[in-house]
């Protein structure tokens, strides 16, 4: 143990460990690396991948309507807001796809509910203890392992199948004795030693990178999608990963280019470049998708911000999409188009994207599908939306 090293780094993070995970990962079967990334709070889809060309898109936004000289353009009728900006390059290398309209099958306006339904994978937010991507464990074949990159762990990721959590939460200094002393009570117990020993792996891997803790308004997407790479892009690295970034939630001051919610997707586009760069030749079988529990109120509020609404937007990187695209049956942003008079109607399942997506990545079958999101078998993965 390089015990100086593990002092000086330690106030950075730590691993968290569940179950008795073996120190070094297990090597995977499935080439494929698969991200899921929750944007919690609930982002303005509408203000995100912009319908500047819906013919009711200006007098329903009133004051939050962008014109079209304002956006990164993707075609006639969808836009980037600007802080997305770094994303074109993805777009222009075949490697995003923009989902709008999107929803959970549930219909609330509750984080609460919405963020459990959204992480179970189920119809309903009750009913389940454990989430889809501990599921998507279960039945992949071979070898596999699972990661959530977070400060805890996330309901996505909880369930039968062990999995491990990195966190950049700080611990605060801890001098060379007191290391000796916990190496010592750690090595009288079998559990402790691995996870002890797990962490000071993990944590020469990530290195000593000052970062949030997955606060998006403090800044810290970037630094945390450069350590996420670090951990995933090795040969025997975890091939499914959770991470989650706080800050979504714009029912004040929301703004417009440059506002509070552009700044934030600009966080957002530029640490989703900086994991790709850094994950090196592994970004070629790495997907990842990025969701939120539900949109926003189409139209703007009195405080300048939106409320809890209901479809909103997505997005899926990565190599092994067809091509890039906006996924999309729009609905329109007429008076009579809305949903309950208020909000972007949905007409695309979350769970069908994430279908698509995860098939795309491990070469599943419907059956193993269904078996991660229960009683969805009416619920098929989008066509064409993978290579």
């Amino acid at each position: 143990m390089k015990r100086r090293d593990f002092v000086r780094t330690m106030c950075y993070g730590g691993l968290a460990t569940f179950g008795l995970p073996a120190v070094n990962f297990a090597q995977v079967s499935q080439n494929g690396r698969f991200v899921f990334i929750l944007l919690r709070g609930g982002f303005d889809g509408l203000a995100a991948l912009v319908p500047h060309g819906d013919p009711d898109y200006r007098a329903l936004r009133g004051s939050f309507a962008y014109s079209a000289s304002d956006l990164i353009a993707l075609d006639d009728t969808f836009g980037l807001a600007p802080g997305l900006a770094p994303l074109r390059a993805v777009w222009d290398a075949n490697q995003l796809a923009l989902v709008h309209a999107m929803a959970i099958p549930h219909r609330t306006r509750s984080h609460f509910d919405g963020q459990a339904i959204l992480e179970t994978g189920l119809d309903h937010p009750a009913g389940s203890s454990d989430g889809w991507m501990n599921r998507l464990l279960q039945v992949m074949s071979g070898k596999r392992t699972g990661i959530a990159i977070a400060a805890g762990m996330p309901l996505s990721l909880t369930g039968s199948y062990q999995v491990e959590s990195w966190s950049p939460t700080q611990l605060g200094a801890v001098d060379d004795a007191f290391l000796e002393r916990l190496a010592v009570l750690y090595r009288s117990d079998a559990a402790l030693q691995n996870r002890f020993e797990a962490a000071l792996q993990q944590q020469e891997l990530v290195g000593e990178e000052a970062m949030a803790r997955g606060n998006a308004r403090r800044g810290g997407i970037t630094p945390l999608m450069q350590a996420a790479a670090k951990i995933l892009r090795q040969d025997q690295g975890p091939n499914i990963a959770a991470m989650e970034f706080s800050g979504w939630d714009t029912h004040a001051n929301q703004g417009m280019a440059g506002g509070a919610l552009d700044r934030l997707l600009g966080q957002l586009a530029e640490g989703l470049v900086a994991f790709r760069n850094d994950m090196g030749p592994a970004w070629e079988n790495t997907t990842v998708v990025v969701m939120t529990e539900f949109g926003r109120t189409a139209r703007p509020n009195g405080t300048r911000g939106t409320d809890h609404g209901t479809a909103g937007a997505g997005f899926v990187l990565g190599p092994r999409l067809a091509k890039s695209a906006i996924v999309a049956d729009w609905p329109g942003l007429s008076s009579n188009a809305l949903f309950e008079g208020r909000d972007l109607r949905p007409t695309v399942d979350t769970r069908a994207v994430l279908k698509a997506a995860i098939a795309g990545a491990f070469d599943l079958t419907p059956a193993q599908l269904d078996r991660v999101f229960p009683n969805s078998a009416a619920v098929r993965a989008v066509p064409g939306l993978m290579a």
